[in-house]
């Protein structure tokens, strides 16, 4: 309990420090703080979307995996907090406003008021299907996977895509959504792999099909746009053609897919806690490179160590606690 205590605190320390340094020099943490936000924001968000799926399938596997799942998804409303920086800051990120946009779009979508007003929104709604507990009634999950579907068309092009003046996707929120339960899956994975071995396998099983659904669809958008030769999604990825953003990419793909993928093919890995643990630090870090990937290119490599300082810093203040109540939730069990 102190232990834990003692990194929130350490996260509280830090997310101080990165305030006054997003006062001091908003051009470099503006875009940290919402790269290092976009990561964070992953679990609870990918947490919630497999409670919803668990509450429609009525998969063994939504049982077994609660006790991670659910506490992390609770940890929605942190998310206010979070973002706000973000939303106070949003002038000082460099591709705010998607410059070439059609004149009605940036009037009425991207006005920075309308912009706030739908990442607000949203996560005040997943903090409502989160505490509800939405997944527990057919209904329910029903009702708030058409809520999630629509929530990831709109809010991560909102996060990541503005950032680069004119890019746009439509498939680019669904398959953010599915690395979104990837990384929510490899976080479980990290705290929590059960004792048995179906609920080992079936985790691993789920990383497999998330994994192949973000990694399909990250490659068709990328097909799509290059080989479509529309001229400012292809400027989308020649901004990224700098060896430092190409060996990001590559690592992201050896750490968050080649890696786990060939690891879980062996049995003795699906069945070990020990190492899906491993598993789940390897995919977890590849997101995290993918995340920068996406996010760092418009502002420059200068964000990448704030970002991740940041990352550190949120991660232990929003999700320490949530080993203290993983762990009641077992005692429970």
């Amino acid at each position: 309990m102190t232990g834990q205590r003692a990194i929130a605190w350490a996260g509280a320390g830090l997310l101080i420090v990165g305030l006054i340094g997003l006062i001091l020099a908003p051009h470099l943490m503006a875009p940290a703080w919402l790269s290092a936000f976009v990561l964070v924001s992953m679990i609870p968000i990918g947490s919630l979307t497999l409670l919803i799926v668990g509450g429609i399938t009525g998969g063994r596997w939504a049982s077994d995996l609660g006790p991670v799942l659910e506490p992390a998804a609770r940890a929605a409303p942190l998310l206010f907090l979070a973002i706000l920086p973000v939303l106070v800051f949003r002038g000082r990120l460099s591709g705010w406003g998607l410059m070439g946009a059609a004149p009605d779009v940036a009037k009425i979508y991207l006005d920075p008021l309308v912009f706030d007003l739908r990442s607000v929104a949203a996560i005040a709604i997943w903090s409502y299907l989160a505490w509800s507990q939405t997944w527990r009634s057919a209904l329910g999950a029903g009702l708030g996977l058409v809520a999630q579907l629509v929530l990831s068309s709109l809010i991560p092009p909102d996060w990541v895509l503005t950032l680069a003046p004119g890019s746009t996707s439509t498939g680019f929120g669904l398959g953010f959504g599915i690395e979104q339960m990837f990384a929510a899956l490899a976080f479980a994975a990290i705290l929590a792999p059960q004792a048995r071995g179906r609920a080992n396998r079936d985790l691993a099983g789920l990383m497999v099909t998330t994994l192949l659904g973000a990694v399909y669809f990250i490659y068709v958008q990328f097909l799509i746009s290059w080989y479509g030769n529309i001229p400012e999604k292809v400027a989308w990825y020649a901004a990224r053609l700098a060896p430092i953003w190409q060996v990001m990419a590559f690592a992201a793909f050896v750490f968050a897919a080649a890696l786990p993928f060939l690891a879980i093919l062996h049995p003795a890995v699906r069945r070990e806690p020990f190492l899906m643990r491993i598993v789940g630090i390897l995919a977890l870090s590849g997101i995290a490179l993918h995340i920068g990937w996406l996010t760092a290119p418009s502002s420059g490599a200068p964000i990448l160590l704030p970002a991740l300082a940041l990352v550190l810093a949120m991660a232990a203040f929003l999700f320490a606690p949530l080993s203290r109540l993983i762990l009641l939730r077992r005692r429970e069990r």
